[in-house]
């Protein structure tokens, strides 16, 4: 157990250090790309192809660290990010936005490994740690709320020849960190066991793993659909500044990251069932005060609002998958599972650059209400058939 409580530290550590280059580019790639693109319905394209890069990575992945080893490819993948950072910084030096799609390519490998940070803290711990071991591992992403907009900030005009280009250098320098934090890592082996190998399509269409991939996937998607065209709105379209992007992001990601301190706690209590129908009214309040105003204010709560839906969501999805499988069925499950949710992250990114600039601010977050109320109809739908199941607290 002390091992595990190790390892659950050192890999929050590794996700503050990962999601702070992460944000630093949620927060910047958009800007970026509009600098960079030949046509400004473009200019979310590199941050789409990064979602997808990490999207169609995580079955492959999955499945290398069930032959390798989490840890080599947590490192190899820490090392894509640092080489894709430096491209990106060299594209925007060279003004070529082909490179700036590679690099971002890159660090989406990166963030397929990344993903697993989540479940690796789940391994060989007893299952009433399970989600508090899961969810202090993404509170580590607290590091990143701090870290990543303040690095923004002070650094986007260091180099005033070519702005956002000492930002992009400083996130890789970031990686080189935690590359020196994953070398502590000590994950043993899971001992062998009888547990049987079911069918991949028996396990997916169980009512529990059904609504884990709607919460996490619709919760994760619609962050990134709204997260990708706020900082161009922000910007560009209110000339509200980067300063106020990069303090909205800052609290956006504090609102995604900080419950996770308590959010495994609030799933033993509370249950997955009636933390997600949470997630699912944040995110309401936060689309209503996204289209009533668009001041510093407005896009303040509405943020922070989405923040907190994402955490509810994508935990109390992530939760589920990791307790719904046996040794021998998680690495497939966990690789399909996150094919899924972060296929759908890519496709909305690119929704929501997109349909920023083709059909304005207001009716692409009406839009947002459409997966929203799926997810509300499942949710009370399970409620009205009183489901419950062995793996899951509902």
């Amino acid at each position: 157990m002390e091992l595990a409580k190790k390892n659950v530290l050192i890999l929050a550590i590794a996700q503050g250090l990962s999601v702070t280059t992460t944000n630093i580019g949620i927060i910047n790639t958009g800007l970026v790309g509009f600098v960079l693109s030949p046509k400004q319905e473009y200019a979310t394209l590199p941050l789409s192809l990064q979602f997808l890069t990490l999207a169609l990575l995580l079955i492959p992945v999955s499945l290398l660290m069930g032959k390798f080893g989490r840890k080599k490819i947590f490192i190899l993948g820490v090392l894509s990010s640092l080489l894709g950072t430096f491209i990106v910084a060299f594209s925007i030096f060279d003004k070529n936005f082909m490179y700036f799609i590679v690099g971002s390519i890159f660090i989406g490998v990166s963030q397929a490994t990344q993903q697993f940070y989540r479940y690796a803290a789940a391994d060989n711990v007893p299952d009433n740690f399970k989600s508090k071991a899961l969810s202090y591992v993404l509170a580590g992403g607290l590091i990143a709320a701090i870290l990543g907009p303040e690095l923004s900030k002070i650094s986007y005009t260091f180099l005033t020849e070519h702005i956002y280009l000492a930002t992009y250098l400083i996130a890789g320098t970031v990686q080189i960190l935690n590359l020196f934090v994953l070398a502590f890592l000590n994950i043993p082996k899971p001992k062998k066991n009888i547990n049987i190998k079911r069918p991949l399509s028996e396990i997916l269409f169980k009512k529990e793993l059904i609504l884990a991939i709607l919460s996490a996937a619709l919760g994760f998607s619609l962050m990134s659909f709204i997260m990708t065209a706020t900082p161009i709105q922000i910007v560009n379209i209110c000339k509200l500044g980067n300063d106020v992007n990069a303090n909205i992001i800052q609290w956006h990601v504090i609102a995604m990251f900080a419950p996770s301190l308590f959010t495994g706690q609030l799933i033993n209590k509370l249950g997955n069932l009636k933390l997600m129908a949470l997630g699912v009214i944040c995110y309401l309040v936060s689309i209503y005060f996204g289209t009533i105003g668009q001041t510093e204010y407005h896009f303040w709560l509405s943020l922070f609002l989405c923040g907190l839906g994402w955490n509810f969501l994508f935990v109390g999805g992530s939760d589920i998958i990791a307790k719904s499988t046996n040794p021998k069925e998680k690495s497939i499950v966990q690789g399909v599972t996150d094919f899924i949710i972060f296929g759908s992250v890519a496709f909305a990114s690119y929704l929501g650059g997109n349909l920023l600039v083709s059909i304005g601010w207001h009716m692409m977050l009406y839009m947002a209400l459409i997966p929203i109320f799926i997810l509300a109809f499942y949710i009370i739908f399970l409620w009205i058939t009183k489901f419950n199941d062995s793996t899951i607290k509902i």
